[in-house]
């Protein structure tokens, strides 16, 4: 039997973030493989567990889950940093590391039981559970590293960090220990390819997401042209859609009508007309189908966005930030509207409303980008070549 164990602090089956996105489609298509897939997750973090097997029973893509306490990480981080102020020791900064014999211990158990021929790993946080002289797994089992983010630059962009060198440093050190490594953003596997100088082959993979057939309407027939925002309350999110809401919303045509689909809402704290904030939606395909424009007013962020590739799967045009491209091979010709200031964004949205042609342009593009680089049938291949058999 082909066993994976996935290794990711989230319920993925819960419908709360993209990264859950991601990884619920990468299993889906695993399942559909032939693969069997364990997840070894954190409890008192994020994610809930106590409908997790409901959740499962609709399609079954974990076979066993296993939990790590992440408050026994906090404890254990608090008593090292305590234990080096105490002697004195200097301690360049590196990413956080989330290891700790308990868990070293309890990985071990598991992977020496489950007989796995793959462990796949997506945060670097956790990549010192396969170091050597802490693996005691099977040997030959293929450890592959799919990276949803650059965990270092996020680290610096989003202020957690004053410096990036020794994060960055810290980080290519820890991926290094995998065999096979899959950037989801195409700019990352450009960059991480260069910083291993040949040592490491990294595959661009996409989320994986199929182009769906939708009857659009076109916005000069709507009375309300519906504008989408989807995301749940991580920072940037949160920076973002304060942004748009303050600087951006207010020039939009009258008529249009914003939905906010998602746990940022949780952080909006504003009354402005047409404005329908919506925390949890279970079908967001059903959502998708009846949107008129995707935004994306990111202003800060790593990795590809999966709002973005959902979007243009369904060929909804998006208007973005420039982080709103970010992954995309392309960042010119692949139908999506780009603007960083709030006056040039608003007169995207504004001339979508109004201008029908142009919407039918930005339409089409949209599909065939979509097509020709972003449908889940260009990147199949790859899957198939990082879970080959050597």
């Amino acid at each position: 039997m082909k066993k994976i164990l996935f290794v990711y602090p989230h319920n993925f089956l819960e419908h709360t973030m993209g990264t859950n996105t991601r990884i619920r489609a990468l299993a889906r298509e695993l399942c559909r493989m032939g693969y069997t897939i364990d997840l070894y997750a954190l409890s008192n973090f994020v994610s809930r567990y106590d409908g997790f097997a409901a959740l499962n029973k609709e399609e079954s893509l974990v076979d066993k889950l296993y939990l790590y306490d992440y408050a026994e990480i906090r404890r254990y981080s608090k008593r090292k940093r305590r234990l080096n102020r105490l002697l004195g020791r200097y301690r360049q900064e590196t990413l956080d590391n989330w290891v700790t014999p308990g868990m070293v211990k309890q990985f071990n158990e598991i992977v020496s039981a489950g007989d796995y021929t793959h462990i796949v790993m997506f945060y670097a946080y956790t990549a010192d559970l396969l170091l050597p002289e802490n693996y005691r797994g099977h040997e030959g089992v293929c450890k592959i590293y799919f990276m949803e983010d650059l965990l270092s630059v996020g680290a610096y962009v989003s202020g957690q960090s004053s410096a990036i060198g020794s994060l960055l440093d810290d980080e290519m050190k820890r991926i290094s220990v995998f065999d096979r490594i899959a950037c989801i953003s195409y700019d990352e596997k450009i960059w991480i390819e260069k910083l291993m100088k040949g040592r490491h082959h990294v595959d661009f993979l996409p989320h994986i997401v199929e182009r769906k057939v939708v009857e659009t309407s076109e916005p000069d027939t709507l009375k309300h042209p519906r504008v989408v925002f989807v995301g749940y309350d991580n920072p940037y999110n949160i920076e973002g859609m304060k942004w748009f809401l303050q600087e951006v919303y207010p020039s939009l045509s009258p008529e249009v009508e914003l939905t906010v689909v998602g746990k940022v809402n949780r952080h909006l704290h504003v009354e402005c007309p047409n404005l329908h904030q919506i925390d949890y939606v279970p079908d967001l395909d059903e959502m998708y189908r009846h949107t008129d424009i995707i935004i994306c007013p990111l202003l800060n962020g790593t990795g590809m966005k999966i709002k973005v590739v959902e979007a243009m799967s369904y060929g909804i045009p998006v208007v973005c930030t420039s982080r709103g491209v970010d992954g995309l091979p392309d960042k010119t010709r692949n139908g999506c509207l780009v603007a960083d200031d709030a006056a040039a964004f608003a007169g995207h949205i504004n001339r979508l409303v109004c201008d029908t042609a142009f919407y039918k342009q930005c339409q089409q593009q949209v599909k065939d980008y979509f097509s020709t680089t972003l449908d889940w049938s260009r990147h199949k291949d790859t899957l198939l070549h990082l879970f080959r058999e050597e």
